[in-house]
């Protein structure tokens, strides 16, 4: 990850936010805020996929893909795995808006004969960006540390922001959260 960029994706958390007339502490949309960047967003069982390409999404391998984002001549389209969790789309909707974001360009890509793109890679170095983007502009530091700080649980922090214990788990580790409030316990 750049340097610098940890602090830089809680400024980007901060002008999102500002961006939709939110205050540090309320939950940010995800749809909302791919609606006001211009993202179309659609749920895999919205497409008219053939029966057994859905199956094979949806039922027999939805844990093997989670999200996906085309872009074409300025158009943003972001098609979510419908059979996971709402709070686990929410992440990846995130996620796949902060390649956008931060303008990230595949490592590698592979296409079709036809010219359709099937698969596209980021570096390991862009993927971690847009995990810590995603998560800042859905737990952003400043929330995490005043609702722990009152004493809510990461489960209630969770529910109120409508993303997974582990997502929430991994902001408050990953931002110095917990230590902070260790600190000042033992203090």
């Amino acid at each position: 990850m750049r340097r610098g960029f940890k602090a830089e994706s809680e400024r980007l958390s901060e002008a999102a936010r500002a961006s939709l007339a939110l205050g540090a502490l309320e939950k940010l949309d995800p749809w909302a805020y791919a609606e006001s960047l211009g993202a179309y967003v659609l749920a895999a069982d919205e497409l008219d996929l053939p029966p057994q390409h859905a199956a094979q999404l949806l039922e027999r391998d939805p844990d093997s893909w989670s999200g996906m984002t085309l872009a074409e001549d300025g158009l943003l389209l972001i098609v979510l795995n419908s059979a996971q969790s709402k709070r686990r789309q929410a992440s990846t909707l995130m996620h796949e808006l902060a390649h956008s974001i931060l303008d990230h360009t595949p490592a590698s890509v592979q296409v079709s004969p036809a010219g359709l793109v099937l698969l596209s890679d980021y570096s390991d170095e862009q993927e971690e960006e847009a995990d810590w983007l995603g998560g800042a502009l859905l737990l952003p530091q400043a929330a995490l540390y005043h609702h722990r700080s009152a004493g809510k649980s990461v489960t209630d922090i969770a529910r109120h922001f409508g993303v997974s214990d582990d997502l929430c788990h991994w902001r408050c580790r990953m931002t110095g959260v917990e230590k902070r409030l260790a600190f000042r316990a033992r203090a």
